[in-house]
């Protein structure tokens, strides 16, 4: 399973020529991603066929949200699974370095037959164990992670224990700067052969001056080889 990280249909369609298996949907990848706007989001499922995952994240910065931008995040939650997603990547912590439990709490009400991810800020919670048990309590379905560090080849040795945690209780899957060079490195060290996933932004570099840049369909198409050889 390949899931690609875009932020425009242009994107979304690259990344579905190019062999991903699923999508996930966000504004501004560059400030690491925002709610999509309701157009963006039903465009995108009007334009490709895979499933899709849409990132609810009320403002870029930090991940500790106030009870307006709370409710904020489940209303477009809510608008994003009504509009086709089969998912939404949420996330939110507590001053201390805790799961903003009232959030991810309110998700799992409000959504309870979509599929629920834990967004990177999982990579900054304090007691990663804690907040996994925490997730797999709620009934979320996977987790996003690099294991803590910007990159996930940085943070291999903690994906393998996390993965190892998780058993078959919820979904590990790593992000951050995934690549064609680093993929089976990762793959080993988080998976048994056949049941590997990654996600990644596949992003052309360098970036253009204005930030913006489509997915790279060369990148996408060499990483879908490794997973398929993994997974075969």
């Amino acid at each position: 399973m390949l899931e690609v990280c875009v932020d425009s249909i242009q994107g979304a369609l690259i990344a579905e020529n190019s062999g991903a298996d699923r999508i996930e949907l966000c504004s501004a990848l560059q400030l690491g991603g925002i709610t999509p706007s309701n157009s963006l989001v039903t465009a995108v499922r009007r334009a490709i066929k895979l499933p899709l995952i849409v990132l609810i994240r009320a403002r870029a910065g930090d991940f500790i949200f106030d009870d307006y931008e709370r409710d904020l995040m489940i209303a477009e939650a809510t608008q994003a699974i009504e509009l086709g997603a089969h998912g939404i990547a949420i996330g939110g912590l507590t001053n201390s370095g805790g799961l903003d439990l009232k959030l991810l709490r309110f998700a799992v009400a409000a959504l309870p037959k979509c599929q629920l991810v834990m967004h990177r800020a999982f990579d900054q919670v304090r007691e990663p164990s804690q907040a996994l048990d925490e997730l797999v309590e709620m009934g979320f379905t996977r987790i996003l992670t690099s294991g803590g560090p910007d990159s996930a080849l940085d943070g291999v040795l903690a994906l393998k224990v996390l993965a190892e945690s998780a058993g078959n209780r919820i979904e590990i899957l790593p992000a951050g700067g995934i690549r064609s060079d680093n993929a089976s490195k990762l793959l080993s060290a988080c998976y048994t052969r056949g049941h590997g996933q990654l996600h990644g932004s596949f992003r052309q570099s360098p970036l253009p001056r204005n930030g913006y840049s489509l997915p790279d369909h060369g990148a996408i198409t060499q990483t879908k080889s490794i997973l398929a050889a993994f997974n075969c």
